[in-house]
């Protein structure tokens, strides 16, 4: 039996292979695409929760176009700040289509990170007004910080951006960290109703919710909300927008659609965002129409980031092989 070897690659590797906001929009775009040719596997991602507010979920996907299989294995913990530990830490896993071997591990956090933001810029693309000015965003942490410098790029008529978080350190930082590197004023607001009405795009990019924090009546019309970690609106948001997309419905639906989840009853999506990429669904159709796609994470845009990644590293010469077998089982 021939040796089987795999690619380990470490966090710090996974950021100098240099992948961009920018490029990740283009790989989760066309994941997407994939998506909504129906030309993927995508189950709903099953997971376990040691602790009420955290979660270790696994994230599998193959894209069948592009001939890429593996699977996202990730943790959320928010009290482990306090310990000295990420938030989210975890693994990816590719495989060789062919044979099931699996041919690369690596840190997922960065890409995790890119990606979240990277699904809203291609949300903002297809559903926002293009005459969009005004951002509106609730949380200054890294989510948030990584959403306006992608929303920067989709959106470029710009012109301010009004942000709340209930860390009023993290803000005044964010407001002077981040207004240098975006041509646009950002503005600290007092809570994150204002943040949110008269927004052309809002963005709740907080940490895990139970309570309803956000309600429906302040989405403007013509607006775009994006609800980067899902909870947190009430349920009549639902009845105040024309347009509820979601990434992934069998996924969506499994978690919140049941009986007893935080959104139970759901109604039935107008479309998934894939749908609205490839064209076989319209996107706005108007100025006037408030729309919310919520993108829960899909683990097809993990494997095509993973694959970028594990290409520009044997380019860069970056990773560290590992043996995983070089001989036969023992017979007993």
């Amino acid at each position: 039996m021939q040796k089987v070897e795999l690619l380990y690659l470490s966090q710090q590797d996974v950021i100098d292979v240099g992948l961009t906001l920018a490029d990740a929009v283009g790989i989760v775009e066309g994941a997407l695409r994939e998506h909504g040719a129906g030309q993927v596997e995508n189950p709903p991602k099953p997971g376990i929760h040691p602790l009420p507010d955290a979660f270790i979920h696994a994230m599998p996907g193959y894209l069948r176009r592009k001939q890429a299989a593996g699977m996202k294995w990730v943790s959320g913990f928010p009290a482990n700040p306090a310990r000295g530990l990420p938030t989210i830490m975890g693994l990816i896993v590719l495989n060789d289509p062919a044979t099931g071997q699996p041919i690369a591990v690596m840190d997922c956090a960065y890409m995790t990170a890119l990606r979240t933001a990277a699904a809203s810029g291609v949300s903002a693309k297809h559903l926002a007004r293009r005459d969009a000015e005004v951002i509106g965003l609730v949380g200054a942490g890294l989510q948030g910080r990584y959403h306006l410098l992608v929303l920067k790029d989709v959106l470029p008529q710009t012109r301010s951006a009004r942000v709340f978080d209930v860390d009023a350190k993290a803000l005044a930082r964010f407001v002077t960290e981040m207004g240098q590197r975006v041509p646009f004023a950002v503005e600290p607001v007092r809570s994150a109703r204002e943040a949110i009405e008269s927004a052309d795009v809002a963005v709740t990019a907080t940490g895990h919710l139970d309570e309803r924090v956000f309600e429906a009546s302040w989405i403007s019309q013509g607006a775009l909300v994006l609800p980067v970690h899902t909870r947190g609106w009430e349920h009549a948001v639902f009845e105040r927008v024309d347009k509820f997309v979601v990434d992934d419905w069998g996924q969506f639906r499994h978690v919140f659609g049941r009986q007893g989840g935080y959104y139970w009853p759901l109604p039935e999506p107008y479309a998934e965002l894939g749908q609205i990429v490839v064209g076989s669904k319209p996107g706005r159709a108007n100025d006037s129409e408030r729309i919310v796609n919520f993108n829960y994470g899909m683990g097809i845009h993990d494997v095509a980031m993973a694959c970028e990644v594990l290409a520009r590293a044997k380019q860069k010469g970056l990773g560290t092989p590992l043996t995983l077998m070089d001989g036969p089982l023992p017979d007993g």
